[in-house]
């Protein structure tokens, strides 16, 4: 079983334990002025790699649309019904970092979390790029524990795929808000296990006391949207920065098996194409270009 999460008072980090899962792996590279660079899938029951090969659950195809080609692209995919709205989050270095530095982005680390429309919300610590030699065997055999759930995926934008692993945490809303608005600490959002999970794989040492919260983005999306034989997410990110124009983004996502993913990717692109919709030329990820405007306006 999973420990009980840490207490919801007190500013100290505490890396907590993991039940089976191991202590941490041989000593870690400690990263300081880092220069260089990972579930939910609707109804769909992913089964990942078959065999003795090596553990891919699924592959996540996305393509993006920014600007005025993100309006066009929402009205052609997007139902009528408003979506989920969402207000997502991101942990990055302290406001007193260098100008333009992302240490965890640049780590390959990625904290987020998001409060949903509802009562419901989730934190997610995902490696990307990812490298196996980093998670232990273990890691590599957890899948799902209580609410903590592992994914090893290949996110496919463009011509460029990438190993990540990401371990989310499904979370109460009110606990989501009340370490967002500085009523209790950032460790107290994460599970013991995810906490875990980055001392044991992640390429530096994650100290939650020295991050800062950055946000909100506002998101709207909508899930399981059929369009002929493709089930699709559909998810529009919008931010207003205090510098810089506003960024307006729309991501197309499906998941699907490792084999086959290259057959659906093209039939993928090719219904866009039918719709005459133009993605961007350059797929690069929301997430930095998200971090990137906040942490620009703090």
């Amino acid at each position: 079983m999973l420990p009980e999460e840490a207490p919801l008072k007190g500013l100290a980090h505490s890396a907590g334990t993991c039940g089976d899962i191991p202590e941490a792996a041989p000593a870690r590279e400690e990263l300081s002025g880092i220069t260089r660079g990972h579930g939910e899938h609707g109804g769909r029951v992913m089964t990942g790699s078959a065999g003795p090969g090596p553990r891919l659950d699924s592959v996540e195809l996305k393509v993006t649309f920014s600007g005025a080609r993100a309006e066009v692209a929402a009205k052609a995919l997007a139902p009528d019904d408003g979506g989920v709205w969402c207000q997502v989050f991101f942990c990055e270095g302290p406001r007193h970092r260098r100008p333009g530095e992302l240490p965890l982005l640049e780590a390959g680390v990625i904290l987020r979390l998001r409060s949903r429309q509802g009562r419901t919300g989730d934190t997610t610590a995902k490696l990307r790029p990812c490298r196996r030699t980093r998670i232990p065997g273990p890691w590599l055999d957890f899948r799902r524990r209580g609410d903590d759930e592992l994914r090893l995926e290949s996110d496919w934008a463009g011509e460029r795929q990438v190993l990540s692993a990401a371990l989310t945490r499904t979370r109460d809303r009110r606990d989501i808000d009340a370490v967002t608005a500085g009523e209790r600490p950032l460790h107290t959002a994460f599970s013991g296990a995810q906490e875990r999970f980055l001392a044991d794989c992640a390429d530096l040492a994650v100290d939650f006391r020295q991050l800062t919260v950055y946000g909100p983005v506002r998101a709207q999306r909508w899930r399981d949207v059929r369009r002929r034989h493709h089930e699709l997410t559909v998810e529009r990110w919008s931010l207003a920065p205090r510098t810089g124009p506003p960024l307006d983004w729309l991501e197309v996502s499906e998941r699907v098996e490792p084999e086959g993913s290259e057959v659906v990717r093209a039939s993928l692109l090719a219904l866009l194409r039918k719709l005459d919709l133009e993605p961007d030329l350059e797929q690069e990820t929301k997430t930095r270009r998200v971090l990137e405007a906040l942490t620009r306006d703090a």
